[in-house]
């Protein structure tokens, strides 16, 4: 005879063992959901870049202000936090920069702001002196910027690419 008598009813461990993954799969599918939620289906912003002016220099960094322009082609405020962005040339990370307590953008409409920027000068130097080196009548460029939107929505991170002709 065996001396457990609970040997007809069901271990404690056993219920635990069908009950964790369960548990597991239920809190996947409300992840899911709301990850579901989170996406509106709305187009995503386009920022653009305007144009970049030197605004002075501290020791090696320089300075820039970037005027860059903020589609929302959605039929939804966009409600932007804060963004960060970053300017590379041919590859190469030139200009950096983060902004914060912008104002919301209404519906089907864009603005244009202003933000400011800073390069260390040694590294631009070494962008501008691999540009020389090659007698380049353009330039790739790339502006990657990350806008925030809050603190319980995923940023959104928008990528403008194209070619700077230098020859004009």
């Amino acid at each position: 005879m065996w001396a457990d008598s609970n040997l007809g009813s069901p271990k404690r461990g056993s219920a635990m063992a069908v009950m964790k993954p369960l548990v597991i799969m239920l809190m996947a599918l409300n992840m899911l959901s709301g990850c579901a939620l989170l996406s509106s289906g709305q187009p995503p912003p386009e920022v653009q870049l305007s144009n970049v002016e030197p605004a002075g220099r501290e020791g090696l960094e320089q300075r820039f202000m970037i005027s860059l322009r903020i589609l929302n082609h959605s039929s939804t405020p966009l409600n932007i936090s804060g963004l960060s962005y970053s300017l590379n040339l041919e590859g190469h990370k030139l200009i950096s920069g983060v902004a914060g307590g912008l104002r919301p953008i209404p519906p089907h409409s864009q603005v244009a702001i202003k933000v400011p920027a800073s390069t260390n000068l040694i590294s631009g130097l070494k962008i501008i002196g691999a540009f020389m080196e090659k007698n380049r009548q353009s330039v790739d460029f790339e502006l990657e910027t990350r806008l925030s939107m809050g603190w319980w929505r995923m940023p959104v991170t928008v990528v403008e690419s194209g070619s700077l002709d230098l020859s004009q």
